[in-house]
């Protein structure tokens, strides 16, 4: 076999066997083979992009399913540490994620269509799932009930559900998370990757319905307009608007 196609050979059962690599090193643990640069980057990529779902995950898992952790206190705690991750991830890699903090584009009647859109798209969610929620385990729980009573309810509730979210799911979803899969998947692959795994993480099957279409706007806005700033207000409005209908 000519020294060229042991060459390319080499190359694809390294990329075959590419979980095995040695991440610092240059050569697959395998089979011995040069890795490429561009693979290992990759890989490391990825790497990263998963241990920050994961976390998540976990954190989301511990709030939902361990009795002890539900109450408002441990709900609270989980959220900062939601936020806390998606800062930390995000500022890890700064240079390759800065950009989309920029606002270079801002528009009024942009933003202002965009809320509009929001609050169109809140009150029919709201509907549509407390009208399943009753039909299917004839019960229907909002946000509301789990501040309800406390000193600052109203505040509490705004500031967990509406503010937190918008700021910090963008800055991890379609700031951190989307702009990593960019890197090693092509543009369409990266959005429904990302979109699909945001909407898992809310542990809702009565929601998907909605969560999936609401992450992809989010998305193709990111993308769109090369900025996560009108995903934060549109996020922001969306929850403020279900927040608002809860509670009354």
């Amino acid at each position: 076999m000519p020294i060229d196609d042991i060459e390319i050979q080499e190359k694809k059962s390294c990329v075959q066997c590419a979980a095995l690599i040695d991440l610092p090193a240059k050569f697959c643990s395998s089979c011995g083979a040069h890795q490429s640069t561009e693979v290992v980057t990759k890989l490391s990529t990825l790497i990263y992009a998963a241990t920050f779902y994961l976390i998540d995950i976990f954190i989301c898992c511990l709030s939902k399913y361990v009795e002890v952790f539900k109450t408002l206190s441990w709900s609270l705690f989980f959220d900062l540490v939601l936020a806390g991750t998606a800062v930390g991830f995000f500022i890890n890699n700064w240079a390759g994620n800065k950009s989309v903090l920029n606002w270079r584009s801002f528009s009024w009647q942009k933003l202002a269509a965009y809320c509009a859109i929001a609050i169109l798209g809140s009150l029919v969610v709201h509907y549509s799932v407390g009208w399943l929620n009753i039909t299917i385990y004839s019960s229907d729980d909002n946000y509301y009930s789990s501040f309800k009573g406390n000193l600052f309810a109203e505040l509490f509730l705004v500031f967990f559900i509406a503010v937190m979210p918008a700021i910090f799911e963008e800055l991890g979803y379609r700031g951190y998370l989307l702009q990593t899969l960019l890197k090693v998947v092509d543009r369409e692959q990266a959005i429904y990757i990302s979109s699909f795994l945001f909407a898992i993480l809310h542990f809702s099957f009565v929601s998907l319905f909605w969560l999936i279409p609401f992450a992809l706007f989010l998305c193709y806005t990111r993308i769109r307009e090369n900025t996560i700033w009108y995903g934060v207000f549109f996020h922001f409005t969306f929850n403020l608007t279900a927040c608002m209908l809860g509670a009354v």
